[in-house]
């Protein structure tokens, strides 16, 4: 079982994510308060704007403060597993949205999610060599 951090500290299970979709059309805000109407949506935006919404295979809405693109990414390398071995330490991970790539435990939240703005994902992720 494969978990991705969808901002805050939130996690989803990547297997059963079948779309990441933008909410910014018309039909994608209808979708969203027709989940809401039937208890099927899920809020993981910690009250911050929705940046997207991801769809289950079981018909569920997940809202995450997190930028398409950025959810896709995770989704793609799996940015977050589950250890095998529950007696086995969690598996630390190197946070490219942090300032200064410091590790990220698989079972605590990302603060630099908290952080997270329009060009500050790019600016991150250059090599500091260059």
């Amino acid at each position: 079982m494969r978990l991705v951090n969808i901002g805050y500290g939130n996690v989803v299970v990547a297997e059963r994510v079948v779309a990441v979709i933008s909410p910014e059309s018309a039909p994608m805000k209808r979708f969203k308060e027709e989940a809401r109407k039937a208890g099927r949506l899920i809020d993981g935006t910690q009250g911050r704007r929705t940046r997207s919404i991801l769809i289950t295979d079981s018909h569920h809405i997940v809202l995450s403060a997190l930028q398409t693109e950025t959810l896709a990414e995770r989704l793609e390398r799996g940015s977050m597993t589950a250890s095998p071995n529950p007696s086995a330490p969690a598996p630390t991970l190197l946070a490219e949205d942090s300032p200064a790539g410091e590790g990220v435990s698989a079972r605590g939240g990302e603060e630099a999610d908290e952080a997270e703005g329009g060009g500050q994902e790019d600016a991150a992720r250059e090599d500091p060599g260059s």
